[in-house]
């Protein structure tokens, strides 16, 4: 988790009792382009709005760094299951028709 966060543009850590319990961290370019890369709730913390809480957070610095008159735009890719989640968040589901095929290469 240390190495994911060191190598963020820029990570939020959540901490209740000095212990971590969420984190979000982000790839992005301070211009055009923000990519969540890892978004992380202890289990016994999940539904209790501590993501939802994370989320807003480092969204409200992302909106903080935008320009007069320019636009950002935020992707992420959900967890199966967690897609009700981000929708809540004001995420939309993408069809390929809009933006192509959402692709991957695994190495190693």
């Amino acid at each position: 988790m240390s190495l994911a966060i060191h190598n963020s543009t820029k990570s939020f850590v959540l901490r209740y009792k000095g212990k971590a319990v969420a984190t979000i961290n982000w790839l992005g370019d301070y211009g055009m382009h923000w990519f969540m890369k890892e978004f992380i709730v202890n289990q016994k913390f999940q539904g209790h709005m501590i993501g939802t809480l994370l989320y807003r957070f480092s969204e409200n610095f992302i909106k903080s760094t935008l320009k007069e008159n320019w636009k950002i735009c935020i992707n992420l890719r959900s967890s199966k299951g967690q897609e009700e989640f981000y929708h809540s968040l004001g995420f939309q589901t993408m069809s390929v028709n809009e933006t192509g095929s959402g692709m991957e290469k695994m190495l190693g």
